[in-house]
């Protein structure tokens, strides 16, 4: 039979083969996981539908796969045998009258293991069973493929992959030859002394301005580029700037970050920030919604989901904190940190990146100024925020030193208008300059 790609998710068509986690003459159990595949900012494994033994691979590392496409052959014979076998077997204890065992009966109840979780054992054949240990044939052990005899984490490998490293080049600072996250960055940097490109070979061509590499575009730039290029032609954007005075917020955050430290979390502006859009979504509902054109509709969300941009070695992926407007401080602290450094390492559940319905852009760490961000559809809006600089404010008649941040509000122009766009805006700045009036109700 062959093993196809199945549907993984609504909206997602395929992606690329990262890794190969069996190989031809395998044998395999139901689920075991085949492949491993980079989808939707996602790493999600492939299950096996049933158990047999890997005959041909009809993919490799790096392809990419769409949905139905076929991924192995796979024997499943063996499995359909082992059942029959084991029906067999159980017959015998079934009968009302007990039998006496058969030398075929023994040879199989002796032959027939009790494979471990996770693992199909193979079951001799009769043949191979009763023949004396001096004539056994010799099994053949196959040799760890190159990928599985690299001992490294996930995370390490994913960030191999990212650099363009091969492992296999890379020596191990650790026990046993394990190779850590520091030994492929430092590898990286000696290729670069010695001016050797990732992957030098056939994708470097020669120009009469110099060098260039070619190299695949991975699979999560394809999604990137698709979704802003559908973002920025069919979404009329309007960029609503405005500054917000954060003195206050920043003297509020120094006071109690200890004590978030003590509790775990890391107290972050991003967390204080999303406390201030689900407020202003609240009374402005527009913005908290998606437009079904086919239908000549508005649909209105009852949850508040914020997506929150995280930078990646691979690029920007949007993991989803749900609900926030059920959660304190602390638990959004404490949920977009570990989504955050999840996402970073490529861990991030497909369910993790589904069903926001708003988005933050915070590039305040980086120490990025006011830019224009693009909203992520079929959310209609997204706030994007720099960093904050010291500035001379004229307050009664003297000028005084605030920290001034400058907000971006982009909102799609079918459904919100401006005055609607202003507003939003107007109370987040009011939040985050009062944000404990925004708990007392002002």
């Amino acid at each position: 039979m062959k093993v196809e790609l199945p549907f993984l998710a609504e909206g997602i068509e395929g992606g690329d083969v990262v890794q190969l986690l069996v190989r031809e003459g395998d044998r395999v159990s139901e689920g075991q996981s085949l492949i491993e595949l980079e989808t939707e900012k996602a790493t999600v494994p492939v299950p096996s539908p049933s158990a047999g033994t890997v005959m041909r691979l009809l993919v490799q590392q790096g392809d990419h796969v769409k949905v139905g496409q076929a991924l192995m052959e796979l024997d499943g014979s063996e499995g359909t045998t082992k059942k029959a076998q084991t029906s067999s077997s159980e017959k015998p204890a079934m009968a009302s009258v007990p039998q006496p065992p058969s030398t075929t009966q023994t040879t199989q109840g002796n032959a027939v293991a009790h494979p471990k979780q996770g693992q199909a054992e193979p079951t001799p054949s009769l043949t191979e069973s009763a023949r004396p240990a001096a004539e056994q044939k010799p099994v053949a052990v196959h040799a760890p493929s190159t990928g599985a005899a690299i001992p490294a984490p996930p995370s390490v490998r994913r960030l191999a992959r990212e650099l363009g490293v091969d492992l296999s080049q890379v020596k191990g600072s650790e026990a046993g030859g394990r190779i850590t996250a520091e030994d492929v960055k430092a590898f990286v940097r000696e290729r670069t002394k010695r001016g050797v490109a990732p992957g030098a070979g056939d994708n470097i061509f020669s120009t009469s301005y110099g060098s260039e590499r070619r190299e695949p575009l991975p699979s999560i730039r394809r999604k990137i580029a698709a979704n802003m290029t559908q973002a920025w032609t069919t979404i009329p954007h309007v960029h609503q700037f405005q500054d917000a005075d954060i003195t206050d917020l920043m003297a509020l955050h120094k006071r109690y970050a200890p004590e978030f430290k003590k509790k775990g979390a890391t107290l972050t502006l991003s967390s204080l920030f999303l406390k201030a859009i689900v407020h202003a979504l609240k009374l402005y509902p527009q913005l908290n919604a998606t437009l079904d054109l086919t239908n000549g509709e508005v649909i209105y969300k009852d949850y508040y989901n914020i997506g929150v941009a995280v930078d990646t070695p691979a690029g920007l992926i949007v993991p989803v904190v749900h609900q926030v407007d059920q959660k304190d401080l602390l638990q959004i602290s404490l949920e977009l940190a570990d989504l955050a450094e999840r996402t970073r390492a490529r861990e991030i559940k497909l369910e993790e990146l589904r069903g926001a319905t708003f988005t933050l852009s915070n590039m305040g760490g980086i120490g990025a100024g006011p830019f224009l961000p693009i909203i992520n559809p079929p959310q209609v809006g997204i706030l994007g925020v720099g960093k904050a600089r010291m500035t001379p404010v004229y307050r009664d008649g003297q000028f005084v030193p605030r920290r001034v941040l400058q907000l971006c509000v982009a909102y799609d122009h079918r459904l919100v208008d401006g005055a609607i766009g202003a507003r939003f805006t107007n109370e987040i700045v009011k939040v985050l300059e009062d944000f404990q009036g925004m708990f007392l109700g002002l």
